[in-house]
Order: C-alpha cells, then sequence, then structure tokens
C-alpha cells in the first residue's frame, strides 16, 4: 500500500512540473510572457522596395501668369507665349548642357558665346528636362522668340535699363537683372547680350540677333530696330539669347 501512494505521488509531480513551467517567467527573464501573436510584417513583392509613406506624386501643371521651371528659369505670360524673365544664365545652361562656353564668368551672368544651334538644343533639351521633371504638362515646347514675339517682348525696354557702354566702356557682361525692368517685368531686353531669334529660313547663311549688347556705343547699334547677323556657327562673346515657351 505504502509503495502505491509513492509512485502517484511522483507521477504528480512530473505532470505537473512541467504545466507550472509554462505559466511562469523564466528565472531571471524580468518579463512575463505572452500569448499574442507578433505582428505580421508588411508584404512586399520580391525585388521590390516598399515605398515611402509620405510619397505623393506630382501632378504636371499648366504655366500660370509666372511660371518657374525645373531649372529655376523664371517666365512671365506675354500674350498666347510665355517668356524668360531673365536672359538665359551660365547656371542655367550647365544644368540643362552641363557645359559654359562662357567669357565672363558667373552664375548669375548671362550665358555667352553660344550660337544659333547651342541655343536651339538648349531650348530641346529644356523641354525634355521640364516634362520628365512632372512641372510641364506634354505639348508645350520651350524655343527660341521669333522676331516679332522678340519685339513684343522688348516692349518700352530703356537704355537707362540697359547694360552697354553708351556711357561707360564696359569690359563685360553684368548679372542678368542689375537694371531695371521694362513695363512686361522683363530684365535685360537691351543690352547686356545680343539675344538670337528664331530664323525663319533655316537654309540662310545668317541668323539674327537682337537688342544690343554690353560692348555697343553708337546709337544705331542700340536701337530696338536694329538687327545683328552673324554667320551659321559663329560664337561671340555678345551672343547669348532669352527662352520662350509656347503650346503647340
Amino acid at each position: 500500500m505504502s509503495k502505491a501512494w509513492v509512485v502517484v505521488g511522483v507521477s504528480a509531480a512530473l505532470i505537473i512540473a512541467p504545466l507550472a513551467s509554462k505559466a511562469q517567467p523564466s528565472p531571471g527573464s524580468g518579463s512575463a510572457t505572452t500569448n499574442r501573436p507578433a505582428p505580421a510584417a508588411a508584404a512586399t513583392a520580391p525585388g521590390t522596395t516598399a515605398p515611402a509613406p509620405d510619397t505623393e506624386l506630382k501632378v504636371p501643371q499648366a504655366p500660370g501668369r509666372l511660371y518657374t521651371n525645373v531649372v529655376g528659369m523664371q517666365l512671365v505670360q506675354v500674350g498666347d507665349f510665355w517668356a524668360g524673365k531673365f536672359e538665359v544664365t551660365q547656371a542655367e545652361y550647365e544644368k540643362v548642357m552641363g557645359s559654359n562656353p562662357s567669357a565672363f564668368a558667373g552664375a548669375t551672368r548671362p550665358v555667352d558665346s553660344v550660337s544659333y544651334a547651342d541655343a536651339l538644343e538648349f531650348c530641346q533639351r529644356l523641354t525634355v528636362k521640364d516634362i520628365e521633371g512632372t512641372n510641364l504638362p506634354p505639348g508645350y515646347v520651350y524655343n527660341l522668340p521669333t522676331e516679332a514675339q522678340w519685339e513684343s517682348l522688348a516692349g518700352d525696354a530703356s537704355l537707362d535699363d540697359a547694360v552697354t557702354s553708351q556711357k561707360d566702356r564696359r569690359s563685360g557682361t553684368e548679372p542678368v537683372g542689375s537694371l531695371g525692368p521694362n513695363s512686361l517685368g522683363l530684365y535685360d531686353t537691351r543690352g547686356n547680350v545680343l539675344e538670337f531669334t528664331l530664323s525663319s529660313d533655316p537654309t540662310l547663311a545668317y541668323r539674327v540677333l537682337r537688342g544690343g549688347s554690353w560692348q555697343d556705343f553708337i546709337e544705331i547699334n542700340l536701337r530696338l530696330v536694329f538687327r545683328n547677323y552673324s554667320p551659321v556657327d559663329d560664337r561671340k562673346n555678345t551672343y547669348g539669347f532669352r527662352c520662350v515657351l509656347e503650346k503647340q
């Protein structure tokens, strides 16, 4: 009889001990266990990265009266097109073309020593860059102004607000916007650098620039109607350009 009780007592101890060890924290753990399931990890497709929670899709917007593009160029609406508030700067040119041919270095100075083909290529590359940057809807393009467009944006620009050598001989360009704007809010439409206009006939052996430059001091060269004729591939430190934006 005494042997039976001993066996039963030992069996109970063996059964109860494992159960108790599951219900109590292990010695020295300092915390109780829990039966709550671990949070599931967010599932992502193999080889992909989950998007940042604050990422927002940029939606292209049509330009308003004032527009700043992907390289920081400011444009002002003039009738049915937009014109650069300033001549194309060296900083803007470098962002698009990856180089700077200018004789008078300075990020905010107008780019100079460019050819007509250089100016056109800049406009083409800027169109692609601005659309890819989701700032500009498809259908808008950058270009050089036609002569008629240039005359409309030159407006009532005064020689008093023109970087020329009329009063004092200059040795180079000045930062864009150094002097006052015309009534359209555009700067340096006269002076600083001559501006290429879009050729109406690409087969011609010359290109037309308007507006006068930093080195001009002869009165006739400073007139708004004056046209400078340049060989097709010519580059001078008085040559630069301004962009216009149009919807096709």
